[in-house]
């Protein structure tokens, strides 16, 4: 994983990752994320991803940690 970044830095990452991410079904969720002094952008997929489906190990030099979350569902609340 790469050196962390500055949050401006991610906030400018993020929206990269937004575009770069837009078509891959598999992504439920793109944030920002703590990583040390710094921060990195955090990429929830639906299931386990390699190869051209995977997200890159950084983007624009900002470091992308990947979590398997499962389906996103809808909560019942009351």
């Amino acid at each position: 994983m790469g050196k962390a970044a500055s949050l401006d830095q991610v906030r400018a990452a993020k929206a990269v990752a937004q575009r770069l991410l837009a078509g891959n079904s598999n992504v439920v969720g793109i944030g920002i994320a703590r990583i040390g002094e710094g921060f990195g952008l955090k990429v929830n997929l639906t299931e386990e991803a390699s190869g051209d489906a995977a997200p890159p190990a950084d983007i624009e030099g900002v470091p992308v940690l990947v979590e398997v979350v499962g389906p996103l569902r809808p909560r019942n609340i009351r």
